[in-house]
Order: C-alpha cells, then structure tokens, then sequence
C-alpha cells in the first residue's frame, strides 16, 4: 500500500509506501496498519484515508516529536550579522531582548526629601522561523546597547536623569519577518516629574538631563520598560518605579528586569534611614526550551542611597546592572554626597536549532 508523500511542513509531494516510511524511523520488520513505525506508544492510524488525501508526520508521530531541539541555544550579543550555528535545521526559534537603561540620581541636604528611580528592562520579542517556508540563511542584526550611567555632584538639588537603552533587532533575508524590541527607558531623580508619569508614554526630561519640573522634592517618575514588534508573541519589560515620599526621608529603586514569556520584574525599593544598598531584583523566568545554555539570570540592579539625619557626606555608590542582558541598573538619592549609577545590560538575541525528530 501505498500513501501520499510530505515534506517536513505537511506538503504533498509524491508517493511512498508503508515500508518506506518504516526505514525512513529506522525499523524493521513486517508493517501492517495497527504497527509502531516510530519505536514509541504512537501507532499508525488504524483506517485508510480518503483517496488523494495528504498525510502529515504528525499522523504517525505525536506533534511534540516531530522536532527536536539541536545542539545548544546560541547567545548573540555582538555584530551586526547572523548565521546558523547548526546545520540541517527546520526551524529557528529566536527572542530578542532590547538593552536595559541606567538609573537616575538626586542629592539634597537633611532637611529635603532625595528619591531616584532604576532604569527599565528592554522589551523582548519571539517568533518561530520555518527554514523551508521562509528561505532563511542569514540575518542583518542590531544589538542595543545598555544605557551608560551617569553621576551627579553633591549638593543641594542636585539632580540627573538616566540614559535609554538601544534596540535589538533580527532582520532575516528570505520572507521571514523582521522582530524588534526597544530598549528600557531612563530613571529620574528628584522634582523630574509626578509619580502618575507611571501610566504615560511621555516622560518628563531627555536623558543625562539636570532639568527639574515640578517642586516636589520627593517626588521621580517611573521608568518605562521597552516593547517587542513584529514577534508571534511581544513583551514589556519590567520599570524601575517611581517614588513620592515625604518628611526629608530618602528613597530609591532598583532596574526593571525583562519579561522572558512570564512576565518582567520590576525594580524593588531601598527607603531606610543610613547608607543602604537594595535587593538586586527578581529574576524572571527564562524560557524552557533554553534549558541550561543560558546562564545570565536578566536581574535588573540594586538602588543605593545614603540618607537619614546627621549621615553627613560622602558619595551614594555606584548602583549595579552586571551582564544580566536587557537590565536596568539602580538609582541613586543621596544625602549630601555625589554620587553615580551604573549602566543598563545590553541587549542580545537568542537562537535555538530545531532538527526532525528521526
């Protein structure tokens, strides 16, 4: 007997028999309609299909062995250019993770308020990529780098907001579609903005600005996370959030870390009188299908601040992001003193290889 022919993405194409289909999955034997071709739980199916009617593979193999992951998930974080790392491949799964941005800073003396929010998380996209369907051997890419930091004099008012971080992008040749993620945007210091600037896409000050426009001492908008374009599924990178306080206390928060598929974390807040470092922000969840090829956890960096009556000068700390890619880093409040923010992660893409499952 004889059935219709499919290549890998269920197109007919000619015709094979029973036992080509047995050698194709490597078995042996006699072959009859209630027999296991694949060597697993999933049989044939037990009647005859319609004449001139085209089968899948997935008619005799379940659809999650149809594929199976090849080699490693590649990590790209440079260049301007991309090609397969594994040969022999059906699809492509690919997220890319824009750069996360810096956080502001703010110094008063003991008898005002000094608050700086975190620089968001990059957004991330995601899109499947069929090597037959889309004709992909290479790709133009774009890495966005993180936000640099900035620092700020000691003194009273001193305030500065963050730096952006760039955009990721992965631009396949052949008809596959173009995916993208923005970077997160920069954190602010002191009198930059009201807290409700939380719920906008238009933030109050350019980056690396000493602009105030408002004068509430206590108060610093959030950062606002970036976005994902063109993927099948786009996401919205954690913010660093933004603070409104008051009785000359000092306040802080931490970078946003990216939305990996289940959700961004947003940065955590430091609020104690004395010299205090945050918590280094929640870890998102990375996705399955990376498995352990991806090592970076994508926190968002630690707030510092340097408050309280009497804590006298002395600079506030550098506020940290690391390697984490798409991070955003801490801000800074200080009293008295100067002090700096570190710079956001930059932003990376990531490949994993799909080869049929024989």
């Amino acid at each position: 007997m004889t059935v219709t022919s499919i290549d890998n993405f269920g197109h007919a194409s000619g015709s094979i028999s029973m036992s080509e289909l047995r050698d194709y999955y490597g078995q042996s034997g006699a072959v009859s309609l209630s027999s296991d071709l694949s060597g697993s739980s999933n049989p044939v199916p037990d009647s005859l299909p319609s004449s001139g009617s085209a089968l899948a593979f997935s008619d005799y193999r379940s659809a999650n062995r149809i594929l199976r992951k090849k080699g490693t998930t590649e990590t790209k974080d440079s260049g301007t250019s991309w090609s397969p790392a594994q040969s022999g491949c059906l699809q492509y799964h690919v997220y890319v993770v824009g750069g996360g941005g810096s956080g502001g800073g703010h110094s008063t003396d003991s008898g005002r308020e000094k608050v700086a929010s975190g620089g968001a998380a990059g957004g991330t996209a995601f899109r499947r990529y069929s090597v037959q369907d889309h004709a992909i051997t290479s790709a133009s890419i774009s890495i966005g780098a993180g936000g640099s930091g900035v620092s700020y004099a000691g003194g009273i008012g001193t305030v500065i907001s963050g730096r952006n971080g760039g955009t990721t992008s992965f631009n396949p040749n052949g008809t596959g579609t173009t995916i993208s993620a923005t970077g997160g945007s920069r954190g602010f210091g002191g009198r930059q903005g009201a807290i409700d600037a939380t719920v906008t896409t238009t933030l109050p000050v350019g980056e690396a600005s000493s602009t105030t426009t408002t004068g509430s001492w206590g108060t610093c908008p959030a950062s606002l996370g970036g976005s994902g374009s063109g993927g099948e599924s786009n996401y919205t990178g954690g913010n660093g959030p933004g603070l409104s306080i008051g009785s000359d206390l000092s306040s802080a928060t931490g970078g946003g870390s990216p939305n990996l598929g289940s959700g961004g974390v947003n940065g955590s807040t430091v609020s104690a009188s004395g010299y205090l470092k945050g918590s280094t922000t929640g870890a998102p969840t990375k996705a399955t299908e990376w498995g352990s090829d991806v090592s970076v956890t994508f926190q968002g960096g630690a707030a510092v601040q340097h408050g309280g009556a009497g804590a006298g000068g002395g600079a506030a700390g550098a506020s940290d992001a690391g390697n984490n890619y798409g991070a955003g880093s801490g801000g800074s409040a200080s009293e008295t003193g100067g002090g700096s923010t570190g710079a956001g992660s930059g932003g990376a893409i990531f490949v994993t290889y799909y080869e049929i499952n024989t």
